[in-house]
């Protein structure tokens, strides 16, 4: 090795320990924002040294280091490069990586800054709110802004702290060249080969450490938003991002769902000149005092003893596979059995509102096809569609709660604006059961169930009507079933031609279905073991449809494509009439609520839609399942004993072929078909101009029917 070689490794070294001195001073700085933002607005009852507050700091250095590893990784690889660069191509490099340095110290500290006022104001960290600036009187704010904080003090603490970490770490590199030696003589072999090994193994093991943390996590996934969410405190939670951090999600929140400027789009494409028009084609009554909201019916059993509600959206319980389902060699249901068969009342025919998660849930909640909404800056509202305030303004006490992460889809704060007082998670489920077994999205069903029981017994207890909605999370790929739990053996001898996966997956899949409806049937015993169920409005439904172990390559199949179960407890007590409900009649996601409500409720204002009360249709019109999916890249279909429509807009008809079970294509559609194509195109219009318009801002604060 020569004296000019051994010069540019020696520099190189000094390169490189300023460079991770840089990252070192950068995570202090971001530690000291978060310091400050815990001493100056933490709840008074949140202690200080809450144990939920470490693992905060401790999770927001992980995601400090992935972005930094993202942001500063590139120019270590670069330097491996420009380390044999000539004097002058090294000065280059090297006045590159400060000034591009110093540019990325100014915006991470500004955005600390940023922050920390933001939360002030917001009760939030960063979100989309914030690219609302240009939309907003910009210079009444930016006025605000410069009279309402100190701004000036503010660039001059910005610009030393910025300048004395460059300065720190431009020093480190100082004193580390000037151990560069200038004789000319070289240097013995064996110094140069350690030199060499040093310099080699320097480079690669930091190499493997960037890469390291731009993942952030040795687990299957790399460290993601969804494990942001580390207590069941919101504030502590808010902790975790750095201002950057919070900006980047607010942008991808904000560029997710734009929804342009009109309210009328949907309508306007539907051939509606007013959505009034839309309601009337749509069947929902336009009320001269609610408008699109009614007032329900005198409940005296409600009215006297408000039931309990429980909703329970069930992780891919698609419809399908219950019809391979088998007591004796395949036992899908285990406990759920006898409430699926005997004591409750389960509708097969329906179908999921959208084709996800989070989209059935929007939907659900909130009855919009305009997905996702929550996560978008939109989501920052509380919308008069909300199927959750009628329960709120009813004094029930709302819970959201999930087996999952609250902080996945940005649950935790969004539905907190849809009517939802608390929210509960694995965090909180693992603080209460230590013993509960995880996985990838969080803790096994049974755990969440566990905790559902005793939220109902202590609302029993404090006779405190209570509504619960659950989501679970189990029967999610990666498919495994906890170790306590046996599932039963399988035959799939019946399905085998119909598989759109391996057996062993197939199987896989099976044990999850099973073992998530053990678990909710485990659940319905235990309040019937308890003397619960008798004072529970019970519901429970799939998110989705299990979109692995069949394919449906076409629309002749949209029952079982996104066909879902949906399954009701109502206690004798809270029923309207002694008959059975037709259990057979096409229903959707949509129709739950309005069952909910008119068992539940008492001359409570609730939004109106295309939803039915399953328990008492309407004999003068056809039951129809309504859902926003985009079947076919189109703009949402219909299920009902007619047939299917699909894009009501350019409608493509289907009719029944009975013998085969499936839907084929038709010509020359029924005069029923057509109404329903018509009645379709107007249900869907109006849901998303009731969104759009609030969304939006436009009908100036004033509710959609005014």
């Amino acid at each position: 090795m020569t004296i000019m070689k051994f010069q540019q490794y020696r520099r190189w070294r000094a390169w490189f320990f300023s460079f991770w001195a840089l990252i070192l001073f950068i995570t202090l700085g971001l530690l000291a924002a978060r310091l400050f933002l815990l001493f100056a607005h933490h709840p008074d009852n949140l202690s200080l040294g809450h144990k939920d507050i470490y693992l905060a700091f401790f999770m927001g250095w992980r995601f400090d280091l992935k972005h930094l590893s993202v942001l500063l990784g590139p120019w270590l690889l670069i330097s491996l490069m420009a380390c044999f660069f000539k004097k002058m191509g090294w000065h280059i490099f090297n006045i590159a990586f400060w000034v591009y340095s110093s540019i990325l110290l100014v915006l991470i500290n500004l955005l600390s800054v940023i922050n920390f006022y933001y939360f002030s104001f917001y009760q939030s960290p960063i979100n989309a709110l914030f690219f609302g600036l240009h939309e907003d009187d910009t210079k009444a704010i930016l006025t605000t802004v410069w009279s309402d904080f100190p701004v000036l003090r503010l660039i001059v603490l910005l610009i030393v702290v910025t300048g004395f970490e460059i300065y720190l770490a431009l020093l480190i590199q100082k004193k580390l060249s000037q151990q560069i030696p200038k004789s000319q003589n070289p240097e013995s072999q064996t110094f140069m080969r350690r030199e060499k090994w040093a310099f080699t193994l320097s480079a690669l093991a930091s190499v493997l450490l960037l890469t390291g943390l731009g993942r952030g996590s040795l687990g299957t996934f790399p460290l993601r938003t969804q494990h942001m969410n580390v207590s069941h405190d919101r504030f502590v939670n808010q902790l975790v991002p750095s201002g950057g951090h919070a900006l980047h999600i607010a942008y991808k929140d904000r560029k997710r769902n734009q929804l342009g400027h009109d309210p009328n789009t949907a309508l306007a494409r539907a051939g509606f000149s007013h959505w009034q028009h839309a309601a009337k084609a749509c069947g929902i009554p336009i009320n001269a005092d609610n408008g699109l909201d009614h007032s329900l019916p005198i409940n005296e059993q409600a009215s006297k003893s408000p039931p309990h509600v429980v909703f329970t959206l069930m992780e891919s319980w698609g419809r399908h596979l219950l019809e391979f389902d088998d007591s004796t060699n395949n036992d899908l249901l285990g406990k759920l059995r006898p409430w699926l068969e005997e004591k409750a009342d389960f509708f097969p025919q329906a179908v999921s509102i959208q084709n996800g998660t989070h989209p059935s849930l929007e939907g659900l909640i909130l009855d919009t096809p305009i997905t996702p909404l929550m996560q978008s800056s939109y989501g920052y509202q509380t919308y008069d569609t909300s199927r959750i305030l009628p329960y709120k303004n009813s004094g029930y006490k709302t819970v959201f709660l999930t087996a999952g992460s609250a902080s996945w889809r940005k649950l935790n704060p969004t539905l907190l604006q849809q009517g939802f007082d608390e929210i509960y998670d694995e965090t909180a489920i693992k603080e209460k059961y230590p013993q509960a077994e995880t996985h990838t999205w969080g803790v096994d069903d049974e755990w969440m169930f566990l905790f559902a029981e005793e939220l109902l017994k202590e609302a029993e207890q404090n006779n405190e009507p209570i509504f619960l909605f659950m989501l679970s999370v189990t029967n999610h790929p990666p498919y495994r079933v906890p170790n306590n739990y046996t599932p039963p053996t399988f035959n799939l001898e019946p399905i085998k031609t119909t598989l759109a996966t391996s057996e062993a997956t197939s199987n896989a899949i099976m044990e999850t279905y099973q073992y998530a409806n053990n678990a909710l049937g485990q659940f319905l015993n235990a309040l019937e073991d308890n003397q619960l169920i008798e004072k529970v409005v019970f519901t429970a439904t799939g998110d989705h449809t299990n979109r692995s172990i069949f394919t449906y390559p076409d629309s002749t199949q949209l029952q079982y494509k996104y066909g879902v179960p949906i399954l009701f407890y109502i206690p004798k007590a809270y029923r309207h009439t002694d008959n059975a409900p037709e259990k057979n009649i096409w229903a959707s996601h949509q129709d739950i609520f309005p069952t909910l409500w008119a068992h539940s409720l008492s001359e409570t204002i609730v939004p109106s839609s295309s939803g039915i009360n399953l328990y008492q249709p309407n004999e003068q019109e056809p039951a129809m399942a309504l859902s926003f999916i985009k079947e076919g890249n189109s703009h949402g279909f219909s299920l009902s004993n007619a047939g299917a429509v699909i894009d009501p807009i350019h409608p493509i008809y289907l009719r029944w072929d009975k013998q085969k079970n499936k839907l084929i294509p038709d010509k020359s559609p029924s005069t029923e078909l057509q109404e329903q194509a018509v009645k379709t195109k107007a249900c869907l219009a109006l849901s998303d101009w009731r969104i759009r318009i609030q969304a939006l801002g436009k009908d100036n604060g004033t509710r959609a029917h005014e």
